[in-house]
């Protein structure tokens, strides 16, 4: 009889060098195979007279292969369950387990269940799509594969929520790998649904096309000169890696993926991680920790210890003095051939100290910080078994901005620094939050992530990012940020299957990705893939204006020729904001007519500016002052610099859609009860109508902008915009007074700022000159003709 020795553990003689070679024997079945499986829950027990390289015999039934321990696990007819080294095996053994492993890996895999959120008691259902508009408005494309009812989640509100702890983050962590994102029941879980689901089939054909490129590629170095870069391609590569080992099986991903994991960590391939550059910095930290926890398995003692002493003292140090603003420590500086100092070279935009504290003032986390407050975080669950030490600094410098930062989603959705910036802190985010639901999940449990992904403005995310994106593509990029389309489109996926599809179009597969690739991509769908997104989603409305939140947009359709506006309110506080409460942005016939301008070039004087500082000299560039933004100048003055200001209402019906915003502390002091009202009027000649209604406290100038690529012929009270064979007709319904003009934006002030003027940028301006008192000016825009629109107050705009 074989000798097995006790249940769960693996026996083993000394292999004859005659008999078979380790590692081929060994890579020819683990190429068949993945983590230990219940894919022989679907086939039929077959037992099997077992002997080993000794002559020594046991029957029992193979139940799975574990390509990383390099075991198979076998049961015997009365139940016990033994662990054995594959070495161990008889060359005719190996050849059975080889053909029986891939029997039970071809054998149909059951569905695997849908999580849906908890639905507590008196949780009212989600809102049911909206009836089509009348008078003839556009409506949706015709669905054809329908996302599944959303689910029931009860938000928590920010007044409820309690700052979780550092304990709070690293306490119920299971000790077992991998647990960042998925665990191993969710990485099962998501590659049996690939044969099941074409889509997430393609998904992985892609994948697995872009993994042969990168085998071809040199592993990541270090990348000299002015800007880092290696951050987001190192979380592309590990991403990449290790949806495909855990996806695809081969052992090849999870070998290449510990050879990139090495050369992240190594002190000639990479001396330092750009420690001045944070951004660039928290990517690192969160490819290595990712890598670290996924390829684990693949590395030595040696290594192991290697990676976890860089990565605390290269990234986790850095990121914790940038988050507390102190100086870097020198251990996170590298040197390299030919170098004396420890200093490494910064790029000229980025200053020699780190940010300044985040709670300087009244200042609240920016998108940077709470990227690098996740990235603390993941690499905290990450090493909380292996160097706890660590671990427990990492969480308790992120612990205190995490909390602070995580609200600022709430109320509507809608991150103060714009989509993308939102979009940025959403990804990691994502990570962070499925990390603690995987790392904390037991057999009889799900996993918890501290109210998370379900705490006021998080779910909401997902409904404003699809309504702040015009019928072009074109996000509405109020701030510091482009009108690019989407960056992080994986944020959809993932929020879909938090709180269900909110109208938005169905996950596809797309082609290959470059070895060059940036951030998740693809991969971030494939990792966060559920039935939800899996779908097209219908919208409830076409409109999305929350009280209190600083964004509001309207539509008269969801067709790329439809009528779109959106329009801000915001803190102008914020170390990244403009002086832009109240701007806003157009779309016709699918045209960008009204357009936000953007960021000034970072190298401008002045661009920069730590928080707590001083920010006039950032004000007198154009493009971050109110002059260079779709709002009102008074008396020729700026907004006040920390006005802040909200949506006040909104209301949709089939026939409008309208939103206010309550503008009066950006102006407080020549006027009083500012508010800017937007509206679409639906029907068969749809138009919008922008109208700001005040009250002057004394006689003065009132200056109405809009930025614009068109052509602009201004006639009194009229003015025809004209773009891309398209024309678009203003008029000013009201003061009489009131007259269109047409200008440019000025020189630019220095070489280093951008040059508006040579980019063809114009500006549609309504002038009120002698101003007193209450004002109404009511400004339509309709394609090709005026509308007939009589004006009334905003006031009057919502019946009560």
């Amino acid at each position: 009889m074989l000798d097995l020795g006790a249940p769960t553990r693996c026996f083993s003689v000394t292999l004859n060098p005659s008999v078979m070679k380790t590692a081929s024997r060994f890579l020819s079945l683990a190429s068949v195979c993945l983590f230990a499986a219940s894919a022989s829950a679907q086939l039929a027990e077959e037992f099997h007279t077992w002997t080993n390289t000794s002559g020594k015999t046991v029957e029992a039934t193979l139940i799975s292969v574990d390509a990383v321990a390099k075991t198979l696990k076998i049961k015997t007819k009365d139940g016990r369950e033994f662990d054995v080294a594959i070495a161990t095996l008889s060359p005719a053994d190996f050849e059975y387990a080889k053909g029986r492993y891939a029997a039970m890996q071809a054998a149909p895999a059951p569905a695997p269940a849908v999580a849906m959120p908890a639905t507590p008691a008196g949780t009212p259902p989600a809102t049911p799509p909206a009836a089509a508009p009348k008078g003839g408005a556009k409506t949706a494309a015709v669905v054809k594969k329908p996302a599944p009812d959303r689910p029931v989640i009860a938000v928590v509100p920010v007044a409820k929520f309690k700052a979780p702890s550092a304990n709070d983050y690293l306490s119920g962590i299971a000790k077992v790998r991998p647990r960042l994102i998925h665990n191993a029941a969710g990485w099962a879980a998501l590659k049996g649904q690939i044969a099941a689901d074409p889509v997430l089939a393609k998904i992985m054909e892609a994948m697995k096309a872009s993994g042969e490129d990168l085998l071809k590629d040199p592993e990541l170095t270090r990348i000299n000169g002015e800007t880092g870069g290696e951050g987001p391609k190192a979380v592309y590569r590990m991403g990449l890696l290790g949806s495909l080992h855990f996806g695809d099986g081969d052992l090849k991903w999870q070998e290449r993926g510990a050879r990139e994991l090495i050369a992240l960590t190594d002190k000639v391939t990479f001396r330092d991680w750009h420690p001045d550059l944070m951004d660039n910095l928290t990517d690192l930290v969160v490819a290595t920790a990712l890598g670290y926890d996924w390829f684990r398995a693949g590395l030595n003692a040696e290594q192991a210890a290697v990676i976890r002493t860089y990565l605390a003292e290269k990234g986790i140090g850095a990121l914790i003095a940038h988050l507390e603003g102190e100086e870097i420590p020198e251990s996170a500086k590298g040197t390299s051939g030919g170098q004396t100092g420890t200093k490494s070279k910064a790029p000229a935009k980025v200053p020699a100290k780190p940010q300044a504290k985040p709670d300087v003032g009244k200042l609240l986390p920016d998108s940077k910080q709470m990227a690098a407050a996740s990235a603390l975080l993941l690499s905290a669950i990450c090493l909380v078994d292996e160097d706890p030490s660590i671990a427990k600094k990492a969480a308790d410098a992120a612990a205190k901005v995490f909390g602070k930062g995580i609200v600022r989603f709430a109320p509507a959705g809608v991150w103060p620094e714009g989509l993308q910036a939102g979009e940025t802190v959403m990804d990691y985010v994502a990570m962070l939050s499925e990390s603690l639901k995987a790392a904390t999940a037991t057999a009889t449990a799900p996993g918890r992530d501290l109210n998370i992904s379900l705490l006021e403005g998080i779910p909401q995310f997902n409904t404003a990012r699809m309504h702040m994106m015009g019928p072009s593509g074109q996000t509405f990029n109020f701030g510091d940020a482009t009108n690019a389309a989407s960056s992080r489109p994986w944020v959809a996926t993932w929020l879909s299957g938090i709180a269900g599809n909110p109208g938005l179009r169905a996950v596809a597969a797309a082609g290959k990705q470059p070895v060059t690739a940036a951030y998740f991509g693809q991969v971030g769908n494939f990792i966060y893939y559920n039935v939800h997104a899996a779908g097209d989603g219908t919208a409830d409305t076409m409109d999305y204006a929350q009280p209190g939140g600083f964004v509001a947009t309207s539509r008269s359709g969801w067709e790329k020729t439809d009528y779109f506006v959106a329009v801000k309110g915001g803190e102008n506080e914020d170390t990244t904001a403009q002086l832009d409460i109240g701007s806003f942005v157009m779309e016709a016939g699918g045209q960008r007519w009204g357009i936000e301008l953007g960021a000034e070039t970072d190298k401008a004087p002045g661009f920069e500016v730590k928080p707590g500082a001083d920010r006039t000299k950032r004000f007198t560039l154009y493009l971050e002052n109110t002059l260079g933004q779709n709002t009102l100048v008074i008396d020729g003055n700026q907004q006040e610099f920390d006005a802040k200001a909200a949506v006040l209402l909104g209301a949709s019906t089939p026939e409008r859609g309208l939103a206010v915003v309550d503008m009066t502390k950006a102006y407080s002091k020549p006027a009083k009860d500012v508010h800017r009202g937007i509206m679409v009027v639906r029907g068969e000649k749809p138009y919008i109508v922008v109208q700001d209604d005040l009250i002057m406290k004394n006689t003065g100038s009132i200056t109405w902008s809009m930025h614009t690529m068109a052509e602009i012929t201004p006639t009194g009270t009229t003015a025809k915009l004209t773009l891309g064979g398209k024309t678009l007709v203003a008029t000013i319904v009201s003061p009489a007074s009131a007259t269109f003009s047409a200008g440019i934006p000025p020189e630019p002030a220095s070489e280093q700022s951008r040059d508006l003027v040579k980019a063809n940028i114009h500006v549609l301006k309504a002038s009120v000159e002698g101003a007193k008192g209450p004002q109404s000016l009511c400004i339509t825009f309709a394609l090709d003709e005026a509308p007939a629109h009589t004006a009334t107050p905003v006031a009057t705009w919502v019946k009560k």
